[in-house]
Formats: C-alpha cells, structure tokens, sequence
C-alpha cells in the first residue's frame, strides 16, 4: 500500500510523488537534489525517457542508476549517462562497445576515463575512438605503447602529432608509414633538426609535409624548390609562408602548374 504522504515525511511525499501519472510530477521528483538515492535507482526505469535523461544527468546520480542507464534504448539517455563527470569507470567501459559512435566518441576525454577504460578502447574495433585517444594530450606509458603498435597508421599518426613524449614521437617519426611521419610534423616538439630530416624523407608525403609545418629555415626551402616531386614543389608555392625569395624560384619552375602557383602567390 502506498505510503500516506505528510508534512512530516518528506521522503514519504517524494516516494508518492515519484509513481504520480504526470510526467511533470515524476520529473520534479527525479530532478530534486533531496531525492534519495533509492529512489533515484528505482526511477531508473521509468517509462518516460525525459525522466530517464533527467536522471543520467544528475551529477549526484547513483552508480547503481547509471549503470542500468548506460544500457538504455534511448540514445540521449546514454549519451547523458556518457557524459555525466560522475559516471563510474567500470559503466564508461561498457559504453567503450555503445551502439552509436556519439556515446563511443565522447568517451577518451571523460575525466573518469582511466587505465581501464583506456584499455578498453584500445581493444575496440572502433578505430575512430582509438584515434581520439591517440590525439589525447596526456597518456599513461602502458596505453602509449599499444597505440604505437596499432595497426592503423592513422591512429599511429595521431598520436606523433599529439604525442607528449619525445622518446615515443622519435620512434614514430620512423614509422614505415610515411602518414604517421608526416603527422609527426605537426608534434611541437618536433625540433628543427628533426624537421630537416623530416624534409628529406624519402616520401614526397612527409617532405610536403614539413613544408607546412611552417617551421623549416630558408636554406631547406631553397632546396625543396628543386624537390623531384612536383606535389612538393607545388605545395612550396602555395603555402602562405613561404618567403618570396623562394616563391621567386619557383615562378621560373619548369612544371607549369608549380610556376602559375609561384606567380599567383607572388600577386
């Protein structure tokens, strides 16, 4: 039998309150910061999904009701659920294998996203979310090291262009895919002389790519207007920063689309 409302029951009331018709009513109830948690788990259930998103939202929400939410038919529940500060590392890592990208991709910047969770998404299928980690700026050494092993050259890429450890962005500026050594030249602490090595690379991928790291001196500029490559060459002329002087070679390049670029970037 329902309990009897009173003045002096207040939980009593929020407990009546809480199975009332009204969805307005039950959501005053699932958004009250005096709402035990109890309560709180058992309306984890509700047939409304405003009120199921209500409470996957609450910073205060239970562990106990998040993790019955996180398997929830309703996206936006989920993705509250994904994106609650609160959310418990072990709930996250099941939203590691969600249904929908939106939930997966949230999760490598969630605060609670630790060792395991990390764990967890670099065993995921998803090579997206395991590129969003890569591009995290601070990774433990443990999920460093499985990332630079990833198969995908595009997660290995991310993470030379993200990477905070020089010994780690050394070894991937010597990946045998030239992708992940041109994203190495995007890493600020990719030094000057590892830019030089970089602009000599044997793939016209990463040499194209150093020229727009913006952060190559004149004197390999200059060599780099007589680059076999002509996607080098026609790079050289078109990025903004390229000084004139090079620009001024390069007009007088004997592949006509690299000359025409040089010109029309002279003015």
């Amino acid at each position: 039998m329902p309990r009897r409302s009173t003045a002096s029951d207040p939980v009593g009331d929020l407990a009546v309150r809480a199975r009332a018709k009204q969805v307005a009513v039950r959501l005053a109830v699932a958004t009250d910061p005096s709402t035990p948690a109890d309560l709180l788990h058992a309306m984890a259930t509700d047939p409304s999904r405003t009120i199921r998103r209500a409470l996957a939202a609450r910073g205060d929400a239970p562990p106990t009701s998040l993790r019955a939410l996180a398997d929830d038919p309703d996206l936006k529940t989920r993705q509250a659920v994904a994106g609650n500060p609160a959310c418990p590392p072990d709930v996250l890592t099941t939203l590691v294998n969600d249904p929908h990208w939106s939930v997966r991709w949230s999760l490598p910047d969630h605060p609670a996203a630790g060792v395991e969770v990390r764990r967890a998404i670099c065993r995921s299928t998803d090579e997206v979310l395991r590129r969003l980690l890569a591009e995290c700026p601070v990774l433990d050494e443990e999920t460093n090291a499985t990332l630079a092993a990833d198969p995908s050259a595009d997660v290995r890429g991310a993470l030379a262009a993200h990477t905070d450890d020089p010994h780690l962005l050394a070894t991937l500026m010597t990946d045998a895919d030239p992708k992940v050594r041109a994203h190495a030249t995007q890493n600020p602490l990719t030094t000057l002389d590892d830019h030089r090595l970089l602009a000599n690379d044997r793939s016209a991928l990463v040499r194209a790519a150093a020229v727009k790291s913006d952060r190559l001196p004149l004197d390999e500029l200059l060599r780099l207007t007589r680059d076999r490559s002509i996607n080098v060459r026609w790079w050289l002329a078109t990025w903004p920063s390229t000084p004139r002087a090079v620009l001024r070679l390069l007009a007088e390049d004997p592949h006509p689309e690299v000359a025409s670029q040089a010109q029309a970037t002279l003015g």
